[in-house]
C-alpha cells in the first residue's frame, strides 16, 4: 500500500470531525420519507412515455414498490461533498451549489464513505446506506404521483419556475432549492444537474425489474459500460427535462452539468457465491 493510500485509508476509518458531523446531521435531516401505497401517493406507477417519448422510454413498464425508502430534497450540494471526500471537483465554485464535475464510480465511492461515516456519527442504522437512486425510483419520486409530461404538468412554459435549463441559467451558478419543488418536496428534479442512477444504460425497458429495482444485467458490451442520467440539466432545453427523459452515458463521463441525489434506505445483502469444488 502507497504512503498516499495508507493516509487516505486512516482519515476514512477516523469518527468524523464535528464540522463533518454537523454537515452531515443536516444531510440526513433534509431526506424525505418515500411511503409508496400510503396517503396520496400510489404503490404502482407506469414508468417511460408512450406518446411523445423517445425510443429509450419505452416499452411503458408498471413498476409496484414493496418497500419505502428515503430521497434527499436536494442535489448533493459542494460543501457536504468536500466534508466527505476531502476534495471540491466543481468547476462552478459555491457552498450550496450542486457538485459537479463527476463519475459514476466517484458518485458510488461519495455514497459508500457517507454511509460509514454516518454510521460512525450514529445518523443512520446498522442496517441503513446511502446510495445512487434506481431509475424506477428516481422517476417514482420525480413524478410524485402525476401523470404528466412535468410534474407540475403539461405546459412548457411554467418549467422556468421549478428548473434551471437553457432558458433561464447562464451556468451551475445558483444554490440548490432556488426554484419550486415537485409535489414530494423535491427541488430540482427538473434540470440544474443531470443526477446519476445505478442502472446498466440499455437502450428500452424490455425486461427491466417491475419492483423499483436497477437493470443490472446488460443486453449488449457498450450497455455494460453505460449508466443513465436522469433530470436534465442548466445546458439542456425544454425537452430533455422531462420526468420520462433517460440519457445513457458512459461511466466515466465527468460535466459540469452532472452530478448525483441520493437514496437513504436498508441495505440489501447480496447472497455469498458457493464455492465450487476443483475436480
Amino acid at each position: 500500500m502507497t504512503v498516499a493510500a495508507l493516509m487516505l485509508t486512516l482519515v476514512l476509518s477516523a469518527p468524523p470531525t464535528p464540522e463533518q458531523k454537523q454537515l452531515l446531521t443536516v444531510f440526513r435531516k433534509e431526506f424525505i420519507h418515500i411511503t409508496p401505497g400510503k396517503g396520496k401517493f400510489p404503490k404502482s406507477f407506469s414508468i417511460g412515455r408512450e406518446k411523445g417519448g423517445r425510443n429509450n422510454e419505452r416499452p411503458v413498464r408498471k413498476i409496484t414498490f414493496g418497500y419505502s425508502f428515503h430521497v434527499a430534497k436536494y442535489e448533493v450540494p459542494q460543501n457536504l461533498w468536500e466534508a466527505v471526500m476531502g476534495s471540491n471537483p466543481s468547476r462552478w465554485k459555491g457552498k450550496r451549489n450542486s457538485v459537479e464535475l463527476l463519475n459514476f464510480d466517484e458518485a458510488k465511492k461519495f455514497c459508500k464513505t457517507a454511509t460509514k461515516m454516518m454510521r460512525q456519527a450514529k445518523l443512520i442504522k446498522p442496517n441503513q446506506v446511502i446510495r445512487l437512486p434506481s431509475e424506477a425510483e428516481w422517476e417514482y419520486v420525480a413524478r410524485a404521483g402525476t401523470k404528466t409530461v412535468f410534474s407540475f404538468g403539461d405546459d412548457p412554459k411554467n418549467l422556468t419556475k421549478y428548473g434551471w435549463y437553457t432558458g433561464n441559467a447562464a451556468g451551475n451558478d445558483p444554490k440548490v432549492g432556488e426554484k419550486k419543488p415537485n409535489p414530494w418536496g423535491l427541488y430540482d428534479i427538473h434540470g440544474y444537474l443531470w443526477e446519476w442512477c445505478t442502472d446498466i444504460g440499455n437502450p428500452t425497458y424490455e425486461g427491466a425489474p417491475s419492483d423499483g429495482g436497477p437493470q443490472t444485467k446488460p443486453s449488449g458490451t457498450e450497455e455494460k459500460r453505460r449508466r443513465v442520467l436522469r433530470g436534465g440539466s442548466w445546458k439542456d432545453k425544454v425537452d430533455r427535462l422531462t420526468s420520462s427523459y433517460r440519457m445513457l452515458v458512459p461511466m466515466a463521463l465527468r460535466d459540469d452539468a452532472v452530478g448525483l441525489r441520493c437514496i437513504l434506505a436498508k441495505e440489501i445483502k447480496q447472497p455469498k457465491k458457493k464455492a465450487t469444488k476443483k475436480k
